[in-house]
């Protein structure tokens, strides 16, 4: 019997193409908004700020398409993040990105 283990990631890679305007900065601030979604902004939103569960940092990287960041253990961890059971979006008006976690 062959058992596939699933590897919990700790990053999510965003294709530049879902950003209305690329970052410029080294980190990003992450807000776990439920116990399904993660919000991702690259400016600071009193919104989620205010209903959030936890909010921190988190290291930011860029490729030549992608720009990439990196969860904290805390959050991989609670939210068993693997890339089968996430869907990312992004909101073109505010340039956040909202990972849903299934």
């Amino acid at each position: 019997m062959t058992q596939i283990m699933k590897m919990e990631t700790n990053e999510i890679e965003i294709p530049k193409g879902m950003l209305r305007k690329r970052p410029k900065l080294k980190s990003a601030r992450l807000y776990a908004l439920s116990k399904s979604t993660i919000g991702i902004s690259f400016e600071p939103v009193k919104e989620w700020s205010k209903k959030a569960i936890w909010e921190g940092e988190a290291h930011v990287t860029e490729t030549g398409g992608s720009v990439f960041v990196d969860l904290p253990h805390s959050i991989t961890s609670f939210y068993s993040i693997t890339q089968e059971k996430i869907t990312i979006s992004a909101s073109s008006r505010t340039n956040t990105i909202q990972v849903d976690v299934q």
